[in-house]
C-alpha cells in the first residue's frame, strides 16, 4: 500500500513538472511578444512592473513549481527583448532557455516536495501527539482496573474521534464461533444492540476475514463485495479492522467505518496501539475474575469444612456428652449410697452440662446450624436474642440467599455485635439487611465510643477479605465519639 502510494505520488509530480515546463515555454513566448511590441512605445520600467505583477499573481495561484520557471523565462524575455543589447532567438539562446527552464523546474519540484514533506511531518507529529494523549487516557482506565465495558466504550469513542470515521465498533468472538457487539460509537449503524449477537452480515466481511486469518482486514467499497448491502443500508462505504489477541487467540476486533470512501492507508497499523490496550484490559479482567473465582472457592471450601466440623460435633461428641449427662443425672437420682458421693455425681453432671453449653457455643462459632437449616433472617434474629447489647433488627429478606452470602452476612453481624459489646461501650446496635437490585445491603450501626480501626482488627480484616472474595464490599466508618457504622454489599446473582 505504501509503495503504491509512492508510485502515485511520483507520477503526479512528474506530470506537474511536464506541465511546468509547458507553462514556461508558453510564458516565454507571450512575454517575448509583449516585450517586442512594447519596445520603443512603453517605458521599460512600466513593462517591468507589469510583468512583475503578472509573475506575483501566478505565484499566488499556482505555487512555486509553476511560478519559478514562469518567473525565470519572463525575466529572460524582458532582458533579451527590451533591454539592450537585444538578442536573437538562435540555437545558443534556445539552449540557454531550455537550461534555465529545466533548472527552474527541478528547483521548483524539489522545493514543492520538501514543502509537502514538511507539512506531512508536521501533521504526523500532531497525529502522534493526539494518539499518545488518547492512549494515555485509555491506559489510565486500564491501570485503574475499570470494568471492561467502560474500557471498551472509551476505546471506541477515542478511535472514532482520533481517526475521524463515521462509526467505530468492538466485537467479541465467542467460543462457539459466534460474535457479540460489545461497544459501538458513531452516527451510522449497526442495527445490533450492545450485548447482542452480530448477525445478518455477509460472510465475506471483516468479521469472517479476521476470524479466519487473525490479521488486519480492509474493505474499500462494500458495493463491490458479495452481500455488502447491509453495510450500505447503514450508510457505510468502507471499513478497516484490527484483531484483538488475548492469550494467543483472536478475542475480537476493533472496526472503523466510513460513509464517504476508503479510509487512509496505514489506519490498520495505527489501530494496533488501541487493540493492545483492549487486550490488556481483557487480560486484566480475566486475571481478576480468575483470582475472584479462586478466592471464592477457598471461602466456600472453608465454609464447607466448618459445616462438617459443626455437624460432626453436633452429631458426635455433643450428643454423646448429652447422653452421658442424662445418664449421670439418672444415676444420681437412683443412687442409694452416701450423700457425698451422690452430690459429687450431681456436680459432675452439672459441670458436664456447662461443657455441653460451651461446646455448643464453639460449634455455633464454627458454623451456625440455624443458618443452614432456616436461612439468614432467622439466624440474625437468633444473634440479636443472644446479644448482650440491645439490638434493633430490620431484615427485609424473602426466602433463601446463596449460602456463601448468608454465611458472610452472618459473620459480619456477629463480629460487629461482639465488638460493640467488648470495645464500643454501646447501649444499642441497629442492624438493617435488605435485598435490592441483585445486592444484599447490610448496615450495622452502634452508639458506642467509635474510633475503631479496621486495619488493627484481625476480625474486620478477615471480614473484608471474605467479602472481597465474593465480589462484595466492606467499609467501616468510626469517628471518635460518634459510634461505628459497618456497611457491606454482596452480589446475590440472579
Amino acid at each position: 500500500m505504501v509503495s503504491l502510494g509512492w508510485v502515485r505520488l511520483r507520477g503526479s509530480l512528474l506530470l506537474q513538472c511536464v506541465g511546468a515546463l509547458a507553462a514556461g515555454v508558453v510564458a516565454f513566448v507571450l512575454a517575448a511578444v509583449v516585450c517586442t511590441e512594447a519596445r520603443g512605445h512603453v517605458h521599460v520600467v512600466i513593462v517591468g512592473v507589469v510583468l512583475l505583477i503578472v509573475v506575483f499573481g501566478i505565484v499566488r495561484l499556482t505555487g512555486i513549481l509553476y511560478a519559478l520557471p514562469i518567473g525565470v523565462v519572463v525575466i529572460l524575455a524582458f532582458d533579451w527583448y527590451i533591454l539592450p543589447p537585444l538578442r536573437a532567438l538562435d540555437a545558443a539562446t534556445v539552449l540557454l532557455l531550455v537550461l534555465f527552464l529545466v533548472m527552474s523546474v527541478i528547483i521548483g519540484a524539489v522545493t514543492t516536495e520538501a514543502g509537502r514533506r514538511s507539512v506531512e511531518a508536521e501533521k504526523a507529529r500532531g497525529d502522534m501527539a493526539d494518539t499518545q494523549a488518547s492512549l494515555r487516557r485509555l491506559a489510565l482506565l486500564v491501570a485503574a482496573g475499570e470494568p471492561p465495558a467502560v474500557v471498551f466504550s472509551a476505546v471506541t469513542e477515542e478511535v472514532l474521534r482520533h481517526f475521524g470515521g463515521d462509526t467505530a465498533r468492538m466485537i467479541r468472538f465467542e467460543r462457539d464461533g459466534t460474535a457479540t457487539l460489545v461497544a459501538s460509537e458513531g452516527t451510522t449503524g449497526p442495527h445490533v444492540r450492545i450485548g447482542e449477537p452480530w448477525q445478518g452480515y455477509p460472510p465475506t466481511g471483516l468479521t469472517e476475514t479476521i476470524l479466519r486469518t487473525g490479521q488486519a482486514a480492509r474493505v474499500d467499497d462494500y458495493a463491490v463485495i458479495p452481500g455488502g448491502e447491509p453495510y450500505l443500508r447503514e450508510g457505510l462505504r468502507a471499513a478497516v479492522a484490527m484483531p484483538v489477541h488475548v492469550d494467543g487467540r483472536v478475542w475480537g476486533m476493533i472496526a472503523l467505518g466510513s460513509g464517504h470512501g476508503p479510509l487512509p492507508a496505514g489506519a490498520e497499523d495505527r489501530l494496533t496501539d488501541f487493540t493492545n490496550l483492549v487486550a490488556m484490559a481483557v487480560a486484566n479482567a480475566q486475571s481478576r475474575a480468575e483470582v475472584m473465582t479462586s478466592r471464592a472457592r477457598l471461602v466456600t471450601a472453608s465454609d464447607d469444612a466448618r459445616r462438617r466440623i459443626e455437624r460432626n460435633l453436633h452429631d458426635g461428641a455433643q450428643q454423646r456428652l448429652v447422653s452421658l449427662a442424662l445418664g449421670l443425672r439418672s444415676a444420681a437420682t437412683g443412687f442409694t449410697g452416701p450423700d457425698d458421693i451422690r452430690a459429687e455425681i450431681e456436680q459432675i453432671a452439672t459441670e458436664l452440662v456447662e461443657v455441653i453449653d460451651e461446646l455448643r457455643e464453639i460449634s455455633r462459632g464454627i458454623h451456625p446450624a440455624i443458618l443452614s437449616e432456616s436461612g439468614l433472617r432467622p439466624a440474625l434474629r437468633a444473634l440479636a436474642r443472644r446479644s448482650v447489647v440491645e439490638v434493633e433488627l430490620e431484615a427485609r429478606i424473602e426466602g433463601r440467599l446463596p449460602e456463601a452470602v448468608e454465611v458472610a452476612a452472618y459473620y459480619v453481624v456477629s463480629e460487629m455485635l461482639a465488638n460493640a459489646a467488648k470495645h464500643a461501650q454501646a447501649t444499642i446496635v441497629q442492624v438493617r439487611a435488605e435485598v435490592s437490585d441483585g445486592q444484599l445491603l447490610l448496615v450495622v450501626r452502634d452508639d458506642g465510643v467509635g474510633g475503631a480501626d479496621p486495619a488493627l482488627g484481625s476480625g474486620l480484616v478477615g471480614l473484608k477479605d471474605r467479602l472481597d472474595a465474593l465480589g462484595g464490599s466492606f467499609a467501616v466508618d468510626s469517628p471518635r465519639g460518634a459510634g461505628t457504622t459497618a456497611t457491606c454489599e454482596l452480589p446475590i446473582g440472579s
